[in-house]
């Protein structure tokens, strides 16, 4: 079986809120069937310093706030992750815009995965991990509130693209090591709009459908995926990523998988549609986008040494 890349360093963004113990406690499964080496706990926030006036009555009795914020990551992560993990945990506090300090921190600690909270209510968190999922330099996932802390069923969008293969690599390997059923599917190009007549119609109709199914029995073995795997094709009548959201959810899978270009990163420079879409719609489902680490940098380095 292929081995996908590892996510050796993994950092883990906590907001002090109720959704840290859902982040965590989802990490500390998922991450126990991948080859973790080190954890980054990293808390933002406007300023580390108390109130002056807190300060100046109470500074004999409270500790610096940048103490209170790391004795507060480390009892949730030991509550979380056990005493039996071990790994190398670091946690990172920030001041400043979330986003321009967990993208800096991305950088400078090399990781390969970014695991934060999902909430539907607020727009700004909704933006920051839509923003970190297309421009950051690693794989993201977005773990929402009400989180189901098991994966029974991973739900696997496929484009058969050469891109889309970190996708379906990773999902053989997890799906193998927690013993998880995979469900994939693909929708291919609708036929309306090619012919006149409706008889024209359900011919070509049916020859998109034959040529999807050939495409993905050619896939299937190119990658040498499992034989017991399969892949539902869905005629795309537009909304292609409400469509699979709705089966997702429907079927109760516990787990969307993506990969962050396919087909269409010509037209999305640096995420795919499908995969923009799902971000942006998703609420329920804990959503994995795979990239290929550093692929954002090096098209803009490319695209720097063009204008040049």
């Amino acid at each position: 079986m292929k081995k996908r890349a590892p996510f050796s360093r993994v950092l883990i963004a906590l907001e002090g809120g109720l959704q840290d113990d859902i982040i965590l406690r989802y990490s500390a499964y998922l991450l126990s069937h991948m080859r973790v080496d080190s954890l980054f706990l990293m808390h933002v926030t406007e300023d580390l310093a108390l109130p002056q006036e807190i300060l100046e009555k109470y500074q004999d009795l409270l500790p610096p706030k940048e103490e209170q914020l790391e004795k507060y990551l480390r009892e949730l992560y030991n509550a979380s992750f056990g005493e039996k993990a071990d790994y190398k945990v670091q946690s990172i506090l920030s001041e400043g815009d979330p986003f321009e300090q967990i993208l800096r921190q991305s950088h400078i600690k090399d990781i390969d995965l970014i695991i934060m909270g999902r909430r539907s209510e607020d727009r700004n968190h909704q933006l920051l991990g839509a923003r970190l999922a297309e421009q950051g330099p690693c794989s993201v996932l977005l773990v929402p509130m009400h989180a189901h802390l098991e994966v029974n069923e991973i739900f696997l969008p496929i484009d058969f693209s050469e891109h889309g293969q970190i996708a379906m690599h990773f999902a053989e390997e997890l799906s193998e090591s927690i013993n998880a059923e995979v469900r994939g599917i693909h929708f291919y190009a609708p036929a309306r709009g090619f012919l006149k007549n409706a008889e024209a119609e359900r011919e070509l109709r049916g020859a998109l459908r034959d040529t999807a199914k050939k495409e993905w029995i050619r896939y299937k073995k190119e990658l040498e995926l499992p034989q017991n795997w399969s892949c539902e094709l869905i005629e795309n009548r537009g909304e292609a990523p409400n469509h699979a959201l709705f089966l997702a959810e429907h079927f109760g899978s516990d787990l969307i998988v993506i990969a962050s270009k396919g087909r269409t990163a010509s037209a999305a420079v640096l995420m795919g549609s499908f995969a923009k879409e799902m971000i942006r719609i998703n609420r329920k489902v804990p959503l994995l986008i795979l990239k290929k680490k550093r692929e954002n940098l090096d098209f803009f380095e490319a695209l720097k040494g063009l204008l040049d």
